[in-house]
C-alpha cells in the first residue's frame, strides 16, 4: 500500500517516470498504474501468461527428456523460456511495425483526401463578391464581415456604457454614434495608408486595393472595440455603485492594524487607494457585463420595444463606410 500510494502521489505531481518496457500500457510503471495507483492489469495478464508458458514448457521437457536431473531440467526450461520470450518479442515488434505502416498509409490517405477537399473548397467562388477560387469567402469579404460584427459589438459597448437602457432612442443614438466614430476612424486610417503607399500600384491592381482597404477597416474596428470597452468601463467606474464600493474598500483597508498605526503615511494611503481602484474596476466590469446582458434580454424578450435599435444596428453595419468607393477605384 505504501508503494502504491507513492506512485499515486508521483502521478499527481505529473513527474515523468520511465515505463517498464515489458508492458504495453503507457500508464504503467513497474506494475503500478500511474493514473490510479492500482496494480496494472496488463502486467498481471503478462505474468499469468508467463506462468502458464512455464508450466507448459516444463511439461514438454518432462515428456521429451524424462531422465534429466534437477539442475539440467531447470536449465533446459529456462533456455526454452528465453527462446519463447525472444520469439514473442520478435512477433510483437513485427506487429508494431505492421501497425505503424498501416497508420502511416492511412495518414497518407487522409492527407490526400484533405488536400483534395481543400482544392475543391478553394475552387468555390466568394459568395459575397464572386471572386473566383476563394473557398467560398475571399479575404476581403471575410474582413468586411468581421468589421460589421465588430461595429455591432462597439455599438453594444457604447450603449451599455452610456445609454439609458429603458429608452430605445437613447440606445439607437449610442449605436449610431459608435458607427460614425468608427467610420471616421477608418477613413482617416485609409488616408494614412494611401500617403505611404504607391498609388499607381493600387490603381493597377484594384483587387489588392480592395483587400488593403478591407483589412484597414477591420484592424481599425478591432482597435475601436477595445477603446469603446475601455471608455464604457471608465464611465461605469464613475457611477454611484462603483464609487460606493471604492469607498467601502478604502475604509476596509484603513481598518487594518498596520494602516491605523500610520494612517497618513504614503505607503498606507497608496495601499488604500489601490484597494479602492481595484474595487471600482471590479464593479465597472460587473456593471458592463450586466448591462450588456440586459440589452440582449431586452432584444430577445421584448422585440417590439427594442425594434428601434435592434433593427437599426444591422442596417447601420451594412451601410458602406466612408472610403469604400475609394478602395474600389
Amino acid at each position: 500500500m505504501a508503494k502504491r500510494g507513492l506512485w499515486l502521489w508521483l502521478s499527481q505531481r505529473a513527474r515523468p517516470v520511465v515505463r517498464r518496457p515489458s508492458c504495453s500500457d503507457v500508464r504503467c510503471d513497474d506494475g503500478i498504474r500511474l493514473d490510479t495507483g492500482a496494480d496494472c492489469d496488463n502486467c498481471a495478464n503478462i505474468l499469468h501468461s508467463r506462468r502458464a508458458w512455464r508450466v507448459r514448457i516444463a511439461a514438454e521437457v518432462d515428456q521429451e527428456l524424462p531422465g534429466l536431473g534437477t539442475d539440467a531440467r531447470y536449465r533446459e526450461i529456462e533456455a526454452r523460456m528465453r527462446r519463447h520470450a525472444e520469439a514473442e518479442a520478435q512477433e510483437r515488434a513485427q506487429r508494431r511495425a505492421a501497425a505503424r505502416a498501416e497508420a502511416e498509409a492511412q495518414a497518407a490517405i487522409e492527407r490526400e483526401r484533405a488536400a483534395a477537399e481543400a482544392a475543391v473548397r478553394q475552387a468555390v467562388a466568394c459568395t459575397d463578391c464572386g471572386r473566383e477560387r476563394s473557398a467560398g469567402l475571399c479575404e476581403a469579404c471575410d474582413h468586411r464581415r468581421q468589421t460589421e460584427t465588430l461595429i455591432g459589438v462597439a455599438g453594444l459597448l457604447a450603449a451599455a456604457g452610456s445609454a439609458d437602457l429603458s429608452d430605445p432612442g437613447s440606445i439607437a443614438a449610442a449605436v449610431a454614434g459608435a458607427r460614425t466614430i468608427i467610420g471616421n476612424s477608418i477613413a482617416a486610417a485609409w488616408q494614412e495608408f494611401l500617403q505611404i503607399t504607391d498609388g499607381g500600384m493600387l490603381e493597377a491592381d484594384p483587387q489588392a486595393a480592395a483587400d488593403a482597404y478591407a483589412f484597414t477597416a477591420f484592424d481599425t474596428a478591432r482597435q475601436a472595440v477595445q477603446e469603446f470597452q475601455d471608455t464604457a468601463l471608465e464611465m461605469l467606474g464613475r457611477t454611484e455603485e462603483a464609487e460606493a464600493e471604492a469607498r467601502r474598500a478604502y475604509r476596509s483597508e484603513q481598518r487594518r492594524p498596520w494602516f491605523q498605526r500610520n494612517p497618513t503615511g504614503a505607503d498606507a494611503v497608496a495601499a488604500a487607494t489601490k484597494a479602492a481602484d481595484t474595487a471600482r474596476e471590479r464593479v465597472a466590469e460587473y456593471l458592463l457585463a450586466a448591462r450588456r446582458e440586459q440589452l440582449h434580454e431586452r432584444s430577445a424578450a421584448r422585440p417590439e420595444r427594442c425594434a428601434v435599435w435592434t433593427e437599426r444596428l444591422p442596417g447601420l453595419a451594412a451601410r458602406p463606410l466612408d472610403g469604400d468607393a475609394a478602395a474600389g477605384r
